[in-house]
């Protein structure tokens, strides 16, 4: 089941004509959430007692599906900037003699600059939404100078 499908799940739920039956169903969903949360925190305690060279952390935070749900329990081993770095630095965004360099990230702000064109533009501004959806914004200078429109942060997404 992909995020989408969820949001749409709760929307419905939110749109429910009864009140009772619409708070019994977001409070299930918070208690699911939080049963989620719950265990994963075990586990990556379990995991990092088991694995003192913390290759199955690593492991799990680099995994797209494990990692997001990390992120979402707030449970992610790397922070915000670290998790940008990482993404920067795939080869991909380095090929061909493009420039994509970290500028900053001030109160979940990132600020990157980018000399490839739009098509990089794009690959980077898609790699920074995967590894960073819990940042406030993104701002990709640079490739026609445009803002990165396709970003909505991960806290705009949960609010609905």
């Amino acid at each position: 089941m992909n995020t989408a499908r969820i949001e749409e799940l709760i929307d419905q739920v939110r749109a429910l004509p009864d009140p009772l039956s619409r708070s019994l169903a977001l409070a299930l969903v918070q208690a699911v959430m939080d049963f989620h949360a719950e265990a994963l925190e075990r586990i990556m305690a379990l995991a990092s007692e088991a694995d003192s060279s913390g290759a199955v952390i690593s492991a799990l935070a680099s995994d797209d599906l494990a990692g997001g749900m990390l992120l979402l329990h707030d449970l992610h081993p790397l922070d915000l900037e670290a998790r940008v770095r990482r993404a920067l630095d795939q080869p991909a965004l380095h090929a061909r003699g493009a420039a994509v360099n970290l500028i900053s990230v001030e109160d979940g702000n990132v600020r990157v600059h980018v000399e490839g064109g739009p098509a990089l533009r794009n690959t980077v501004e898609k790699a920074l939404a995967a590894a960073a959806p819990d940042a406030a914004g993104i701002l990709i200078e640079g490739a026609e100078g445009m803002p990165a429109a396709n970003f909505v942060p991960l806290e705009q997404l949960l609010a609905t």
